[in-house]
């Protein structure tokens, strides 16, 4: 173990998930993420084949931890509401605590050189699965009018991810007033179910 109490192949891991994030795939190398971690480049050759494998197990570590957060918030019982609003605010916090996960996660889509896009698209396309099961929940319970629940969960999806985005990326639209994030969830979520028109 490191004096940081990170293993090895965890060191390696994190310092290339920032640089990935930072640089994009092809703008790394195996030797800057070695200079970075503060080991030789065997040692990153004895724990990932090449670089295209440590950069997929990069984006998959990320993705497992964004899958945990689903899990652990729309898998268990409680009503949708309470449901959707729990998984809001922890895929903001996860997200917003490591923004580099999130840069790694937008450039693994949109780089062209990236060689996991698709297991982002997939993973993605699960948890809008959990988020459609919950809204189906509420719509057949009468919590939630009835809607098309697969548009429903795919635009709650893009809702979230379009404003970390825009924070993780330092844009206007980023910008939260001073607000925090549990004021945050509690604003997306109330948009989300009862939209902006006055009743």
């Amino acid at each position: 173990m490191a004096p940081d109490g990170l293993s090895a192949r965890e060191r390696i891991l994190g310092t290339a998930g920032e640089l990935f994030a930072d640089r994009g795939y092809n703008g790394v190398s195996i030797a800057d993420i070695a200079a970075a971690s503060g080991i030789s480049t065997g040692l990153v050759y004895y724990h990932f084949k090449d670089k295209e494998s440590l950069y997929e197990s990069v984006v998959r570590a990320g993705l497992h931890l964004l899958e945990e957060t689903a899990v652990g918030t729309l898998g268990v019982e409680g009503h949708p509401t309470d449901r959707l609003q729990s998984f809001i605010h922890s895929y903001m916090t996860l997200l917003e605590g490591h923004p580099a996960l999130m840069r790694l996660l937008i450039r693994s889509v949109t780089d062209v050189s990236s060689p996991a896009p698709g297991q982002v698209l997939t993973r993605s396309a699960v948890t809008i699965d959990r988020l459609q099961s919950v809204i189906e929940e509420g719509v057949t319970s009468g919590e939630f009018r009835p809607v098309d629940t697969h548009l429903a969960a795919t635009a709650l999806f893009a809702l979230v991810n379009t404003l970390i985005t825009a924070r993780v990326l330092d844009t206007p639209l980023g910008q939260t007033g001073g607000a925090s994030i549990e004021e945050r969830a509690r604003s997306m979520t109330g948009l989300f179910l009862e939209g902006i028109r006055a009743c």
